[in-house]
């Protein structure tokens, strides 16, 4: 019964040792900034799935996509032919032949151009830096004309 009379002695908080202060300061902002952090990401996330932002009509595939695929050219999808050395250097792996102006060497990784060869087309893409070609475009979306 005498320990429960017994009264613990309160320590009184002093700036004696800043770097204590400091250091406790510190981690408690890490601390809630990764909350702060987590509830944010976790809120953008269900605001893009809710159905009241899709109103913006935002494209379901690569081919509706006309932001990112700017550059456009019309023209007939030619394959292009085998370089004669193994060794030679050639950009693109087929080439769009058109009416007015070079010819636009294509590539795609959505699109299987194979199947456009010999048809007139009007495609949309990106440039990218060429090496060898004058106009190089990585295709994106593909209209037949």
């Amino acid at each position: 019964m005498d320990q429960i009379n017994q009264t613990l002695p309160i320590k009184k908080f002093s700036l004696d040792n800043p770097n204590k202060l400091f250091l406790g300061i510190l981690i408690a902002s890490i601390i809630l900034g990764g909350v702060a952090g987590f509830l944010l990401a976790n809120s953008e996330k269900s605001s893009a799935t809710s159905p009241a932002t899709s109103g913006n009509d935002s494209p379901k595939t690569a081919q509706q996509d006309n932001r990112t695929f700017r550059d456009f050219a019309e023209g007939v999808i030619q394959k292009r032919s085998a370089p004669k050395d193994s060794e030679e250097y050639v950009e693109g792996t087929h080439i769009l032949v058109r009416q007015v102006g070079s010819p636009v060497a294509l590539t795609s990784s959505v699109i299987d151009l194979s199947q456009y060869e010999g048809k007139k087309v009007k495609v949309f893409g990106e440039t990218q830096k060429a090496i060898k070609e004058g106009w190089l475009m990585d295709v994106g979306k593909v209209e037949v004309k």
